[in-house]
């Protein structure tokens, strides 16, 4: 009974904030701010290239994410094993391996493609031709 009471009690606490703090839910900014952003773009001209664009910019984030949850996972994993549990610590260091194999390959696509020409990844190549 004690538990629940507590849980109760914490529950009310940390809610408490959000309710209160919730009373106006728009964003009003100080000031303009006159910088483009990945949030604040102008979608009515967005053609094929900036939607590929930020498909390949979305792509690579969401990679690395997961590929920092798998490593969050193998070390759970090595960390849980015990002192004689060689085959569970071997298990997680092949993950832990791969997931720096795989962090390389897409760190090393974009460097490649940067280093070829910028502009391919901005899928702005023909339109600097002339």
């Amino acid at each position: 009974m004690r538990r629940y009471i507590l849980t109760i009690v914490f529950a009310v606490v940390f809610a408490a904030p959000v309710v209160v703090f919730a009373a106006d839910p728009v964003f009003k900014a100080l000031a303009p701010n006159p910088a483009k952003s990945v949030l604040n773009y102008d979608t009515g001209s967005a053609g094929l290239a900036s939607y590929i664009n930020r498909l390949f910019i979305i792509a690579l984030s969401v990679g690395a994410m997961l590929a920092v949850l798998r490593l969050v996972y193998a070390g759970y994993i090595y960390m849980v094993s015990g002192v004689g549990s060689f085959a569970s610590q071997g298990k997680a260091k092949e993950i832990i391996g791969s997931v720096v194999f795989g962090l390389l390959l897409l760190l090393g696509i974009y460097l490649i493609l940067y280093q070829i020409n910028p502009d391919i990844l901005k899928l702005n190549v023909l339109q600097n031709i002339k």
